[in-house]
């Protein structure tokens, strides 16, 4: 089979769960499928994710966008609202990229086009040929959850308005494609409102278990984790809540307690969280596994998401012991205080934390 797949970005290096995902979709695909990627050239590590998949014998073609591609504004909000679209579908309609892909299904004879997200979705329209709109997370519920978490007026309703937006892009596109994925349960069932049933399939996220293994050799005392790319607001908000409402809480029982936030290009915000007693940001790391290694406990303090949680699963993998809240762990079928601590409430996270920092044998348990 011939597929053409569309990605908003090169999927590799893999320096976020959505890069994760997308390359080892790939990758499976390539095994037995000629695939061809088309996908936008949107940092200088691209080259090096082109030689990567083109080893695995994927062609890669690439849409430079860093001049064209708008940055999020309040003209770009007031665009997307008045043309009722999705400010990602707004921020992607490049013209580069329309091109490109009618040229490709033009000239080659694609039996499959595999759409990433509704980053890609809006060209849809351009064939008729067999489709696939692959969904990492629920994206109105992403936005509604903003929409909750700000006071701000403005925000408050520009987030409201992308909430409306992409129910409206669930409701009116997911249905004109032949097949639609999702991570979870919960996800599959806000598109089986709109899509036939048999159109459905769940693609859980996995994780390498010959990578990620438990190893304790190096874990040192006191030290918690958090891992996400520091660009993508739900993370940053999730570290500022922990460093502002838990951290505190824990450092009055754990004097000595290191907060380490893992993960490339942290904001302006997520940088200043340095100030903080305890609190290391590291940036862009080349390897993630070092940092779940010695870790004591692995934190996922989100407020904000949808879809699954890869970083859960590495923790897994890696024997660690894990709190998160239900929006960190949704979506994964664990056993609160089995598997897993689920705590919303800062006070409860801090407890949960303290007690398993203080009780190796519990860790050992919960891991």
């Amino acid at each position: 089979m011939k597929i053409l797949f569309l990605s908003p970005t090169v999927p590799f290096p893999l320096t976020d769960g959505g890069r994760i995902r997308v390359f080892n979709l790939l990758k499976q695909i390539a095994v037995k499928s000629d695939v061809t990627l088309l996908a936008l050239e949107t940092q200088p590590t691209d080259a090096e994710g082109v030689t990567e998949l083109q080893q695995l014998g994927i062609q890669v073609h690439l849409v430079p966008n860093a001049p064209t591609l708008p940055r999020v504004s309040l003209r770009t909000l007031v665009n997307a609202f008045l043309k009722r679209q999705p400010i990602t579908v707004a921020r992607y309609a490049l013209p580069a990229y329309r091109q490109k892909f009618r040229e490709l299904v033009a000239t080659e004879p694609f039996d499959l086009v595999h759409y990433e997200m509704f980053h890609t979705a809006q060209f849809r329209t351009d064939t008729d040929l067999p489709s696939v709109l692959s969904q990492q997370n629920v994206d109105s519920a992403i936005w509604q959850r903003l929409c909750g978490e700000t006071t701000h007026p403005f925000y408050k309703f520009a987030y409201w308005t992308q909430q409306l937006a992409f129910q409206r892009y669930e409701r009116v596109l997911s249905p004109k494609f032949d097949a639609v994925t999702c991570t979870s349960d919960i996800d599959a069932a806000v598109f089986q409102r709109h899509c036939a049933a048999d159109t459905i399939e769940i693609i859980p996220n996995g994780v390498d278990v010959t990578h990620y293994q438990p190893d304790f050799t190096s874990e040192t005392p006191a030290h918690l984790i958090y891992i996400g790319s520091m660009d993508w607001y739900p993370n940053e908000d999730a570290v500022a809540f922990f460093a502002d409402a838990v951290l505190p809480q824990i450092q009055e029982k754990v004097p000595d307690v290191q907060f380490s936030i893992v993960g490339g290009n942290p904001s302006a915000r997520v940088q200043r969280l340095t100030e903080r007693e305890g609190v290391i940001v590291t940036g862009r790391v080349p390897e993630i596994k070092p940092y779940f290694t010695e870790a004591t406990v692995f934190v996922v303090p989100l407020r904000i998401g949808s879809g699954t949680r890869l970083k859960i699963l590495e923790a897994l993998a890696m024997g660690k012991a894990i709190v998160s809240t239900s929006v960190g762990a949704e979506g994964l079928d664990l056993k609160d205080g089995e598997e897993i601590f689920i705590a919303d409430e800062p006070t409860v996270f801090a407890e949960t934390v303290i007690r398993l920092l203080t009780d190796p044998s519990l860790r050992r348990r919960i891991g």
